[in-house]
């Protein structure tokens, strides 16, 4: 009996939801359709062609269709400019106002700012509509104005230059994109609790531990802790490893200098960077100091040289 009622439901609630469908499709058809496609192309021959590819394909050049497109679904006031064509009393979202486009692509598509669970746009304080990026006709899926990362390069001007460094994170190569790193949502910005370094743990997991001791820098939750950019410049640098400061600079932005190293062992810690020793950055499974295991070798001694002085237990 509980079988067959759970059936039941199930049906009804199959027959409501295509029902609502049927009704949207139909009030779509009356509210928008106002001028049919066949109209349209008689002046603008050729247009749909630049639709095929992308998924504002025109429902007139398609067979079945889920979803209701014609010419005036993007392009407002069709049956007044099919009574006289003007360029001023037709829609144009190329050149409508962010607040005027945006309700317009939102009929169908999601708005970024809707499209993850933070609901934050880092665009949203700025003049900066879908058309800006997005082109209703166009060749693919993203319909994209052009590249990507050209797109992005258009207004991050500064970003632009740091890839061009001396290493560089290979966005010119094409192994990463723009997205790769940042959405539109802000839900992988530290503030939002994700933390800044899983982006670079999606490419670097080595580096993501966990290790039994912890280099608190690396951490883009602990109080002390900078996470992965404290040290290293995302998009580009002229140091080595994309490191934010040469040599020791970079230690030195959180450590001040042992007085001890000076003159242990006749100061021979004075010639070698810190990076040297404590070569376990990002943290350690073996040593509480990141220290190398074979650092005894590096003052002429054995790989276990160091141990007197308890620095590798």
């Amino acid at each position: 009996m509980a079988h067959k009622l759970i059936v039941n439901a199930g049906r009804a609630l199959v027959c409501v939801f295509a029902l609502a469908i049927l009704f949207i499709s139909l009030a779509n058809a009356s509210a928008e359709l106002e001028v049919d496609d066949e109209t349209c192309l008689l002046c603008h021959e050729g247009y749909q062609s630049g639709l095929e590819a992308s998924g504002h394909q025109l429902s007139s050049q398609i067979e079945s269709s889920g979803v209701l497109i014609g010419c005036v679904s993007c392009h407002s006031g069709g049956a007044e400019h099919v009574d006289d064509p003007m360029l001023d009393n037709i829609g144009r979202p190329q050149m409508m106002t962010k607040g005027e486009v945006t309700p317009m692509c939102a009929a169908c598509h999601q708005p970024h700012t809707q499209s993850g669970t933070v609901g934050f746009d880092p665009h949203l304080g700025m003049d900066i509509n879908c058309v800006d990026c997005h082109t209703i006709h166009g060749s693919t899926q993203e319909i994209l104005r052009a590249e990507q990362s050209d797109l992005c390069g258009k207004c991050h001007v500064d970003a632009v230059g740091q890839f061009q460094l001396r290493t560089n994170h290979p966005l010119a190569d094409g192994y990463i994109e723009c997205v790769s790193c940042h959405d539109f949502t802000g839900e992988n910005a530290p503030q939002f609790g994700h933390g800044g370094n899983v982006n670079c743990f999606q490419c670097h997991p080595e580096q993501s531990g966990p290790y039994r001791y912890e280099h608190q820098a690396t951490s883009s939750f602990a109080a002390e802790g900078h996470g992965c950019t404290g040290c290293h410049e995302p998009h580009g640098s002229p140091n080595d490893r994309l490191l934010n400061q040469p040599g020791n600079g970079l230690c030195f932005q959180c450590h001040a200098y042992p007085a001890g190293h000076r003159v242990a062992h006749d100061g021979i810690a004075q010639g070698i960077d810190c990076m040297e020793c404590h070569s376990a950055v990002h943290g350690s499974h073996d040593n509480p100091g990141l220290l190398d295991p074979m650092l005894g070798i590096l003052i002429g001694g054995e790989p276990g040289g160091c141990s007197c002085h308890g620095v590798l237990d």
